[in-house]
């Protein structure tokens, strides 16, 4: 089940956060991986500015269609993590969190709706992340927080054109912050 809903400035326990307020702009670096290793002909980009982290491009269908973003290795415990709080602002666009666990080949994804020019909180429960590889859905076990090495973002909807998204906040928590519910688009 995927939790959306509306951002206030409430106080609650904060997660281990990736992206966020309090983290410094250069603690977690990033890689661009596109189609182009396929021999695609996407293209993307990401910037840093402040607690915003921005990634955008041109998604091209012929002979790929993905453009994506990847964490460096996170060196951290995640075992009590059950969810992963975002904050977007996106495009309309549907776009996938990756998280990459220690050993394995397979991504585990879970996909998420923007709105257009519109700051979204989303929460994803771990245990709803699908194991991905290439773009094929495995049937596998759900991912283990403990396990999880890596996160990541990708855009690999099927339509060419450009894209933008902001994240502001990317963090692990172990419960919900439930605030004006919408439905999941």
């Amino acid at each position: 089940i995927t939790r959306i809903m509306v951002w206030s400035a409430m106080p609650n326990a904060q997660g281990l956060q990736i992206i966020g307020p309090d983290i410094h702009p250069a603690s977690l670096r990033w890689q661009v991986v596109n189609d182009t290793v396929m021999g695609g002909q996407s293209s993307s980009r990401y910037e840093r500015k402040g607690s915003v982290l921005r990634f955008s491009g041109f998604l091209n269908t012929n002979g790929g269609g993905f453009a994506s973003l990847r964490s460096e290795r996170l060196n951290v415990d995640l075992a009590p993590a059950t969810l992963i709080r975002l904050r977007v602002k996106g495009d309309g666009r549907r776009y996938s969190i990756r998280l990459y666990a220690e050993g394995e080949r397979v991504s585990y994804q879970h996909a998420f709706a923007t709105t257009a020019d519109e700051w979204r909180v989303l929460e994803l429960n771990i245990r709803d992340f699908y194991a991905s590889w290439r773009g094929r859905r495995f049937d596998r076990p759900p991912v283990e927080a403990r396990d999880i090495v890596g996160v990541g973002l990708i855009l690999a909807d099927g339509l060419d054109g450009p894209f933008e998204i902001a994240l502001d906040r990317f963090e692990f928590d172990t419960k919900l912050v439930q605030q004006a519910s919408i439905d999941p688009l």
